[in-house]
């Protein structure tokens, strides 16, 4: 794992836990990769980035079958 993977200023733990795309796992330890509820179509949809290194977050548009992270939020009428 790289150091210096940033705080969490914002209440998101985002680790760097890589992606896998055709069939084989990147930059784990050095970037991270979500799913966003956007969907493009039946075979793409959106997605976020960001690495241990950059102080950005980046979108791209990705086929469904790679495999990144989620982050589950609970709904907070749930909460009463």
């Amino acid at each position: 794992m790289v150091s210096g993977n940033g705080t969490d200023d914002f209440g998101f733990a985002a680790l760097p836990g890589g992606s896998r795309w055709s069939g084989s796992f990147y930059n784990i330890g050095y970037s991270g990769y979500w799913w966003s509820a956007a969907e493009g179509d039946a075979s793409r949809a959106w997605g976020r980035s960001m690495y241990y290194n950059y102080d950005n977050v980046d979108r791209y548009y990705f086929d469904k079958t790679d495999l990144f992270s989620l982050r589950c939020l609970q709904d907070s009428a749930d909460l009463r």
